[in-house]
């Protein structure tokens, strides 16, 4: 891999360590890119050296180099020792000579192409399975590193793992002299973690703190911003669901079989809209932070399993979200029977046991006028009610959550944690949706989002609700904006 006179002088990163250690499970998570090299549990996956440039402010700020595993370090260090010609010789000048034969491209063809990213790199990280158990052939690998001459970071991964053995690691490595390490989960993604790793290799790597820094300050900001990106999109979610309406088509007064077939219609429309409408919010959510719609489709979205796989309008989906006394009288609930509809003032469904879950309440406002005419000729409207809406929050913010903690090395299908919000949370979200409940021309819902100032005041607002659900404002973002 050759590289233009501009690259060379780039802050680079050689990423090494054992087969299997999650070197690209690394690069996958601080690229944001999870389809960079290949993961699988089979050992050598990684034959090449791959590269991702990390930038800021679109600056190139860091080359991070991805290499094959350290198959057999044992041996690759009693052959280097062979080398010695010298007492004198040093590490990197048996390094050096090491790379220089036969051997280096043909028995240790893999270990020699992780050694010289190391001998050409700014800063080694030495990326550890923290469920391994400590071997002699991990000090091997940690000697051959020391002679390139380089400053190493030992990074633990996996340490979110119930099997992670962190604090063995972390005497092993002292006991080695290598006393600062950082611990980074590429599978189960923390911001915190993330941030100390970049910090460690400040303190290692002082000559590119200027842009180490400036990598830190970018990091957060693409947090906030992805932060933003999903409230909103759960916003206008909430928005568009609310005031879209969905036509029931006039019926003569005496024909009621006739007005059952258009309620059945209308209702299994509504929610065939809604459940679409959701399914595009999952996608922006998905997107928000960084994870692209072909991962949504492969991996993300196959919640069969779990809280966003069940149906919008069950009552396992009512349960879920924490409204488990409304569930209990749900019967109806996935055939659409849990529609009210409202017609010349009489409620058909009000027996309906959830009858809150899709109502027919009309605004007040003097915009429904045309509404009311239409009822007067015996047509009515559908929208969704206060519980369907609930629900709608809930699963978001639950994905939201999910993802927020989500690295791109999970190959898993996301498994939300299904936290019931509070009823305060939920009771203030409908009092926000009350504007949008009166302006069915707000609702984006199958076509493109409608431009306007009160609605785009309305989800700002309702948008600030939602980002304190998905994750509490901490200290420092106070301080950052």
């Amino acid at each position: 891999m050759t590289d233009s006179p501009q690259e060379s002088t780039l802050f680079r990163v050689g990423v090494v360590g054992h087969t299997n250690a999650g070197k690209t499970s690394l690069m996958r998570t601080i690229a944001r890119d999870a389809a960079f090299g290949a993961v699988s549990p089979s050992p050598g996956t990684t034959v090449e050296v791959a590269s991702v440039k990390l930038f800021a402010n679109d600056t190139p700020r860091a080359d991070f180099r991805d290499t094959p595993g350290l198959e057999d370090p044992i041996g690759l260090l009693e052959f280097i020792d062979g080398l010695r010609t010298d007492r004198r010789d040093d590490g990197p000048s048996l390094i050096e000579r090491f790379l220089g034969t036969e051997e280096s491209r043909n028995l240790f063809k893999n270990e020699s192409k992780a050694l010289r990213q190391a001998r050409t790199a700014d800063l080694v990280l030495y990326v550890v399975d923290a469920r391994d158990r400590v071997l002699p052939r991990h000090s091997d690998e940690i000697e051959l590193l020391n002679r390139c001459g380089k400053p190493v970071l030992p990074v633990l991964n996996f340490v979110s793992d119930a099997e992670a053995r962190v604090d063995e690691w972390r005497d092993a490595l002292a006991r080695l002299g290598l006393h600062a390490t950082a611990s980074f989960d590429t599978v189960i993604y923390e911001s915190r973690d993330e941030q100390r790793l970049f910090e460690a290799m400040r303190v290692l790597a002082d000559d590119f703190r200027d842009d180490i820094d400036a990598l830190i300050k970018n990091l957060r900001a693409r947090r906030r911003k992805s932060i933003d990106r999903a409230s909103r999109a759960i916003a206008e979610l909430l928005v568009d669901a609310a005031a879209y309406l969905q036509p029931v088509a006039p019926v003569p007064a005496d024909d009621d079989a006739l007005r059952a077939e258009r309620k059945r219609e209308s209702e299994q429309a509504l929610q065939a809209a809604l459940r679409e409408h959701e399914r595009l919010t999952f996608h922006s959510i998905l997107a928000a932070f960084e994870f692209k719609t072909e991962d949504a489709e492969t991996a993300l979205l196959e919640c069969t399993d779990g809280r966003l796989g069940i149906d919008l309008f069950s009552k396992d989906a009512i349960r879920q979200a924490g409204f488990g006394a409304v569930a209990g009288a749900a019967g109806g609930a996935a055939s659409g029977a849990a529609i009210d509809l409202v017609l010349g003032g009489m409620s058909l469904g009000a027996a309906s046991a959830l009858g809150a879950l899709i109502g027919g309440t009309f605004g007040s406002s003097a915009t429904q006028t045309r509404r009311l005419y239409r009822r007067l000729r015996g047509a009515n409207d559908l929208h969704a009610g206060d519980l369907t809406l609930k629900l709608l929050m809930s699963r978001s913010v639950d994905l939201a959550r999910a993802i927020l903690r989500r690295g791109h090395a999970d190959e898993k299908k996301v498994r939300p944690e299904a936290v019931a919000l509070e009823k305060s949370v939920l009771d203030q979200v409908i009092k926000a949706l009350k504007s949008a409940r009166s302006h069915p021309s707000w609702s984006g819902v199958g076509t493109s989002p409608p431009q306007g100032n009160d609605r785009e005041r309305s989800i700002r607002r309702l948008a600030a609700l939602v980002r304190e659900q998905i994750v509490p404002k901490r200290p420092e973002e106070t301080q950052n904006g």
